[in-house]
């Protein structure tokens, strides 16, 4: 039984790459696109923090598809963007200040086992990570919206990873979203960045990381509900994080405004 639905299973992966190759792509980090974007938790901005290279790793939001990937998976955080590196880690904390922390048991707790040891620990794992998107200094959010791509090659991009065409994975399904992306794509400064001199693999993400080409800045969102930062519903809130400061932000009325008091 098991090896049936063992090949049943491949066999349908299979049918799913010949007939949706379209679609089956899992997009990281495309040229065009205005922004990088990760999740961060404790776990990775320790990493961060111990990382001379300073490298944050992307996260995509499309469903996980399974014929393959294109993009790159890494961008580095040094040298001239190292404070802002230092201040995404304060948001961070500052943000964990209204959002609090919420974890969940990685695997199987030893304390939950008839014979306890002492040398096994229970393992927890963050839940509710904050979603990053890093941005030219120069791009103006409160104008040009937030998690648009703007990416009007993208379907170039992917045919670089070998795909004849393919998901966009954008981060806002609506309507008015993509129409937005598609109007304004030719207008938007891609996210500069000097990308590794690496051969690319078919249908394989790059691995090395990207070096951003001068300083950026970067928006923590308090909540991963990107539909509702693109229409700007009130309450949503945020930290533009610089390499100088960090400034909070909150929608009233259907605009952005600064929060003078913090």
């Amino acid at each position: 039984m098991k090896s049936q639905l063992i090949t049943w299973t491949v066999s349908t992966l299979l049918v799913c790459c010949l007939l949706q190759k379209t679609e089956a792509n899992n997009n990281y980090f495309l040229p065009g696109d205005a922004f990088f974007h990760c999740i961060i938790t404790e776990n990775v901005l320790q990493k961060l923090d111990k990382d001379p290279e300073r490298v944050l790793y992307y996260r995509f939001v499309c469903e996980p598809a399974f014929c393959g990937y294109a993009g790159y998976s890494k961008i580095s955080l040094k040298s001239e963007n190292q404070k802002l590196a230092d201040n995404i880690q304060k948001a961070y904390y500052q943000i964990r200040k209204s959002v609090p922390l919420e974890l969940r048991v990685d695997e199987i707790s030893p304390n939950s086992a008839l014979k306890k040891t002492k040398e096994k620990l229970t393992k927890f794992e963050e839940i509710n990570g904050l979603s990053l998107f890093l941005y030219n200094e120069d791009y103006e959010w409160q104008k040009r919206k937030i998690a648009i791509k703007y990416n009007e090659d993208w379907i170039k991009d992917l045919q670089k990873f070998g795909f004849k065409g393919g998901r966009y994975c954008e981060f806002v399904k609506t309507s008015d979203a993509i129409v937005r992306s598609w109007a304004l794509g030719n207008y938007i400064k891609p996210l500069a960045v000097q990308l590794p001199e690496v051969a690319i693999e078919k249908y394989k993400t790059v691995n090395v990381p990207m070096t951003p080409k001068g300083p950026l800045k970067a928006l923590i969102l308090f909540d991963r509900d990107y539909k509702q930062y693109f229409n700007m519903k009130r309450g949503m809130q945020l930290l533009e994080v610089s390499n100088k400061e960090i400034k909070h932000y909150y929608v009233d009325k259907r605009e952005w405004k600064l929060d003078e008091e913090e």
